[in-house]
């Protein structure tokens, strides 16, 4: 699918004796957004923006390496080892072959010149339009023709930015509140894309402390964007994946995860032994050492060097060791560190994404990293699984999205008293509103805002249902899936369950049946042929005793009372093998979907649809 970005001119900066201004270009075919400020911490937002625009053109997929040079090498090395015979004689063939070679390529010289000169006048229009759009692109950033321009959400509390790298396994944003704004004129809250190009970013690179930051979004008058001789238009792959990637993100920090702070300082350590060593050997990780009411220590491996927090204690309530990987991709904050004044690391777990959180001032950048550099955010991440098997109908939905269209966030409690919904189609409405790129969660303020990705008719509300949905429908269908015990906690509810394999009778019919047909081919007299036989029937006879005594696999499933997953276990192999690191087993999947049947009065067969 094809999107086209158009500009009414690229982004701007205004160097004057009052200030550098920045005049942010928005998409003209989206809604119109419009904000006209002072940024009263211009540093902190500018070197925010900075990193910012370093996770747009980050890439950690390795790329491979062109071998051509050495391979020209070896060839030649080989030549030389031939007979001298043997070269003489391929040269004489080379030889007149290019000399044919070079008779076809004067003749077609003579044609083309021919052809040029017949067309020259046409070519004149052509080759100065040509000549115009290379000056164009050379002035501006090649990148920004094969990324999508960073999302900007003007809201009434402040503006966010966000973007994903290259790879997309890296989640950029910057939150700018209202209370470090001088507003100029009156706000116009909406979600666009905005042209951020490399030139703009060196701009932001002038910013000084005694100079004031103007920031201009957009243009006001509606005259600008019907003026379309000037615009400057971008037609580039839409990556629909951004919208898988941003519900991924959203999914995985509502997620029970571990908090710690550490100095600025104590992750530029990090990021210095990082820059320093060479990972050739694994493991290529950071492991968290975290003990209550003591610091945290971080052990880069597999050299073991420690790092040790040098001011901030953990606060969690037990002991964790806590491993993740893609490191490398930590070196993006490098500059940003030194004007740090809190950072806060939030851990999912051994494997899992991870959260860095930066406060500069009053100015939050955040980085989410995906369990690894190859697991990216867009196509690898499956955690919205967990909150996506709940059927709510389009109706519920609607009420949902004009809840929040008429609001600048609200929490689900505020969207329930408004709505009349209960708890549980409300949380599954918002799930499907951000997975079709309508709706954001602010991990900041726990609070849901209407946001369009793109426009609407741009994003399929029909997505293809994930195979992992329907192997769960048929669990249940089939009755191997069994609620065992309910025990309700302080923060929630336990669900313990379990799921046999398959049927133990049906697969001994099955058994039986391959074993009658096995029999059937006996001849006489093929005495090999028969003991094969014989062996083969004995092994499936041992498969139909062992049939009759299938285990059955346990799991449980921990939610809050917001009917969030706090936790989870299932004994197959499966899930023991990875756990979340590549998304819930289909037994957790089924049993969520079992409960959220129970939970919503459900009754009947299993419908198709859920």
């Amino acid at each position: 699918m094809k999107v086209a970005q158009a500009y009414q001119q690229n982004s701007q900066t205004n160097i004057s004796r009052e200030g550098l201004g920045f005049s942010l270009a928005t998409d003209l075919n989206r809604p119109g957004v419009f904000l006209s400020a002072s940024v009263k911490d211009g540093i902190s937002f500018a070197r925010s923006m900075l990193t910012l625009h370093k996770v747009v053109n980050s890439n950690m997929i390795i790329q491979k390496k062109d071998h051509s040079k050495y391979q020209k090498w070896v060839q030649g090395e080989y030549l030389k080892e031939l007979g001298r015979e043997i070269i003489e004689r391929d040269l004489q063939g080379l030889i007149k072959k290019e000399a044919y070679l070079q008779k076809q390529i004067t003749s077609y010289k003579r044609d083309l010149a021919r052809l040029l000169k017949e067309t020259k006048n046409l070519n004149i229009d052509f080759n100065q339009s040509q000549a115009k759009f290379w000056n164009w692109l050379y002035a501006q950033d090649y990148e920004a023709w094969v990324i999508l321009d960073p999302v900007i959400s003007v809201q009434e509390d402040g503006v966010i930015f966000e973007a994903f790298s290259k790879d997309e396994s890296t989640y950029g944003r910057v939150t700018l509140p209202k209370e470090e704004l001088i507003l100029k004129e009156e706000m116009q809250r909406g979600t666009t894309n905005i042209d951020f190009s490399t030139s703009l970013a060196e701009e932001f690179e002038r910013v000084r402390s005694y100079r004031t930051l103007d920031l201009n979004v957009g243009f006001k008058e509606a005259s600008f964007s019907t003026n379309t001789s000037s615009t400057i238009e971008k037609k580039i792959d839409l990556p629909e994946s951004w919208v898988n990637g941003f519900l991924e993100v959203q999914s995985a920090s509502s997620m029970d995860k571990t908090s710690v702070h550490f100095s600025p300082s104590t992750i530029s350590d990090l990021i210095s032994v990082i820059e320093r060593k060479k990972d050739n050997v694994s493991p290529k990780s950071i492991k968290f050492f975290l003990e209550p009411g003591k610091k945290p220590i971080i052990d880069v491996e597999p050299w073991g060097i420690k790092i040790k927090e040098h001011h901030h204690v953990f606060q969690g309530n037990q002991g964790k060791e806590i491993r993740i990987w893609g490191r490398k991709r930590l070196n993006i904050l490098k500059e940003l560190l030194p004007q740090a004044t809190e950072l806060r690391v939030d851990l999912l777990g051994t494997g899992l994404p991870s959260f860095w959180c930066i406060r500069t001032n009053n100015i939050n950048l955040d980085l989410g990293l995906s369990g690894w550099s190859a697991n990216d955010w867009s196509s690898q991440a499956k955690f919205a699984l967990l909150s996506n098997v709940h059927h709510v109908s389009e109706a519920d939905i609607q009420k949902v999205s004009n809840a929040l269209f008429q609001s600048n966030g609200l929490l689900v409690k505020d969207i329930v008293g408004k709505t009349k919904l209960d708890f549980l189609n409300v949380t599954h409405a918002l799930t499907k509103l951000c997975s079709r790129g309508q709706a954001m969660y602010d991990f900041h303020k726990d609070i849901y805002r209407w946001r369009e990705l793109f426009p609407l008719d741009m994003v399929s509300k029909e997505k293809v249902e994930p195979k992992i949905f329907k192997d769960a429908l048929k669990i249940i269908q089939s009755g191997q899936l069994t609620i065992t015990n309910q025990i309700s906690e302080l923060f929630g509810k336990k669900y313990i369950a379990e799921v046999s394999k398959e049927s133990a009778q049906s697969t001994q019919e099955t058994l039986k049946e391959s074993v009658k047909n096995k029999s059937n081919v006996i001849s006489i007299g093929a005495v090999k042929a028969a003991d094969y036989i014989q062996t083969s029937t004995d092994f499936l006879q041992n498969k139909i005793e062992r049939a009759g005594s299938i285990k059955k696999h346990s799991l449980e499933i921990m939610l809050d009372t917001n009917n969030d997953v706090h936790s989870m276990n299932c004994s197959c192999i499966e899930y023991q093998k990875t756990h979340l690191k590549k998304g819930p087993c289909v037994h957790i999947i089924a049993l969520l979907k079992e409960i959220y049947r129970q939970e919503s009065n459900y009754s009947g067969e299993v419908d198709e649809s859920r």
